[in-house]
C-alpha cells in the first residue's frame, strides 16, 4: 500500500529538489566558468604584457636604427671591430705608433675569448723626452685603426734636468669572433 506524502514532507523534498539543483548548478557550471574566467583573465593580462613588452624593443629597435643611420650619415666609413686573431696587424699598429719613443715595453696578458667580443689586454710601459709627447702617443693609441681601450694609465715626470716622461698603461683590444 501505497502512502500519500503529507504537505510538510512534499515541501521538504521540494526544497531539497532546489537545493540539488542550487548545488548542481554551482558545482557544476558556475565554479568551472569562473576558474575559467579567471584564467583566462590572467592569460589576457600576460598577453597584454608581452604586447607591451615587444612594443618597447620594437621602440629601441627603431630608435637604434635612426641612430645607426645619423652615424653612417655623418661618417660613411665608421671604424668596425677586427676580426679575431688580429695580433700582427695589431703589433705593426703599435710599433708605428711607438717607435717615436726612445723605449718602450709590451706584455701581454690572457685573451679572453669567452664571448663574441674578444678582449686581448696588453701592458705598455714607454718614456717619452716630454708631457706633450707622452700625450700624443697616447692620444695616437687611442685614435687607433683597431678599437681598443686605455685603462690604468699613470704618468710620472723625471727630474727637471732629465725631462723624461714615464707613461705606463693597459691597452685592452676588442676583436671579434664569429661563433
Amino acid at each position: 500500500m501505497k502512502r500519500q506524502l503529507t504537505a510538510r514532507e512534499l515541501i521538504l523534498l521540494g526544497m531539497l529538489l532546489v537545493l540539488v539543483l542550487v548545488g548542481g548548478y554551482v558545482m557544476l557550471y558556475y565554479m568551472p566558468m569562473t576558474a575559467e574566467l579567471d584564467r583566462l583573465e590572467q592569460e589576457k593580462l600576460s598577453c597584454e604584457d608581452q604586447l607591451a613588452v615587444a612594443q618597447i624593443q620594437v621602440e629601441d629597435k627603431r630608435r637604434m636604427e635612426r641612430e645607426l643611420e645619423e652615424i653612417f650619415a655623418a661618417n660613411p666609413n665608421p671604424l668596425s671591430i677586427a676580426p679575431y686573431d688580429n695580433l700582427q696587424p695589431v703589433m705593426f699598429e703599435l710599433n708605428g705608433i711607438l717607435q717615436s719613443t726612445p723605449e718602450y715595453s709590451l706584455s701581454f696578458g690572457t685573451v679572453n675569448t669567452e664571448e663574441t667580443i674578444v678582449r686581448r689586454q696588453i701592458l705598455l710601459s714607454y718614456t717619452s723626452g716630454s708631457y706633450e709627447a707622452a700625450k700624443r702617443v697616447l692620444q695616437q693609441l687611442h685614435d687607433s685603426a683597431y678599437r681598443c681601450m686605455l685603462d690604468n694609465v699613470s704618468i710620472s715626470i723625471g727630474e727637471r734636468d732629465e725631462g723624461n716622461v714615464s707613461v705606463s698603461a693597459s691597452l685592452v683590444f676588442f676583436e671579434y669572433q664569429q661563433g
